[in-house]
């Protein structure tokens, strides 16, 4: 098999290829190791899969691959609730699975990219799969036309190869030819629109996959120059989101640094150097935030995550994410005075003062651990000031 090899793009193909990469996992088959497939220089490098992946399974009458089955699959459990999930066994009852996320993916997601009509599924089931399976294959003969997402021209170009709002709804638009309507997008007609490969259409079918839902509704993808990162990235706001609660995407976006540097160490080397940023879709908005490139360094310091997680205080994290470092030390050298008091003999504003600053019971608990706190608040203002002044920026 000729190796496929994928560079890191917009936010969008970006988010594609992490929810590829998936599908791929979750086939959890002996020698797909996706993590092998993480190259350190940014890009996806793949050089076989494994026979087994297109292995049949008939589905009401459709020879469905295992490879199209467990995109159906993850779909299923990222954007169905568990009301409608229940009673349904993901694994055995994979003809319910597709029944029921059909209409979501190609009537919300990728609107007409095939026909949305559950009732005659049977031979658009049969379509999507050999499309899927041909979008991954490889060819050797190059096409008259590269692909404008990959520069690609060793792929296929079948099936829909003018990017539009099937592809995506947030930044496709319809054809200047559909119903005469005009066309937001210029130039997005069959002669002059980007040209899309196959294999990239397929990836863009998979970015929904990429994407943590936020209590608000509103979804979220991690953006980096190297899909290394932007792989353990994701997995780790996932989890971090799971189990925290979370309001703003710059804390999701400060912790999940922490959780990298303290779990991969300096494995990622220059790419986390550069700009990583949260992509935050709400409705049909879009919106990106991204910190400070002396913040990022800070928070991937080993010794300053540690510190960070030890004291486990939103309130202090907020501090190093917005560069208010003073705000550290000033905060350490009142409760040091509050703590230099007995507990008993402390007054109203005083407790007012650590209930509006301390969120953790084991943090404010009494005196010594008041005491124990500051003294945390100032070694990590001395470790900032010391990767500071060491002439980092």
């Amino acid at each position: 098999m000729k190796e496929i090899i994928l560079y890191p793009g917009n936010w969008l193909y970006n988010a594609g290829v992490v929810g590829f990469l998936q599908v791929l996992e979750a086939a959890r088959l002996p020698g797909l190791d996706v993590q092998s497939f993480l190259s350190s220089d940014g890009m996806v490098k793949i050089s076989d899969f494994p026979d087994s992946l297109f292995e049949k399974e008939n589905v009401n009458g459709v020879p469905l691959s295992l490879f199209s089955r467990r995109f159906f699959q993850e779909s299923w459990d990222l954007l169905l609730s568990e009301k409608k999930k229940r009673g349904i066994d993901r694994e055995r009852d994979i003809a319910k699975v597709i029944q029921g996320i059909w209409g979501v993916l190609f009537n919300v997601y990728y609107r007409g990219f095939f026909s949305a009509n559950t009732n005659q599924i049977r031979p658009v089931l049969q379509k999507f799969d050999d499309f899927a399976i041909k979008a991954i294959t490889p060819v050797s003969a190059p096409s008259k036309v590269s692909c404008s997402f990959c520069g690609d021209a060793c792929v296929t170009f079948d099936y829909k190869n003018r990017f539009s709002c099937e592809h995506s709804k947030l930044l496709g638009s319809s054809s200047s030819t559909d119903k005469g309507m005009p066309n937001s997008f210029w130039g997005n007609d069959i002669q002059h629109g980007l040209p899309i490969c196959d294999r990239c259409s397929f990836v863009l079918l998979c970015s929904h996959l990429a994407l943590t839902t936020l209590a608000d509704g509103s979804r979220i993808f991690l953006n980096a120059p190297s899909f290394q990162v932007m792989w353990y990235l994701n997995k780790l706001v996932r989890e971090i989101y799971a189990r925290e609660n979370i309001a703003s995407v710059r804390e999701i976006l400060g912790m999940s640094l922490i959780e990298l540097a303290l779990r991969l160490g300096v494995q990622l080397g220059v790419w986390t150097e550069m700009n990583i940023e949260v992509v935050s879709i709400k409705g049909e908005e879009v919106s990106f935030c991204s910190l400070p490139y002396e913040v990022v360094q800070l928070l991937l310091d080993k010794e300053i995550a540690s510190s960070l997680v030890r004291i486990g205080e939103i309130s202090v994290l907020r501090m190093v994410l917005e560069k208010r470092f003073g705000e550290i030390l000033e905060m350490g050298e009142r409760l040091m005075m509050i703590a230099a008091k007995p507990e008993k003999s402390w007054g109203k504003s005083e407790r007012k003062y650590i209930n509006s600053q301390i969120g953790l019971e084991r943090n404010r608990k009494n005196e010594v651990k008041l005491m124990d706190f500051a003294a945390s608040l100032f070694s990590l203002h001395a470790l900032i000031e010391e990767r500071m002044g060491g002439g980092w920026w």
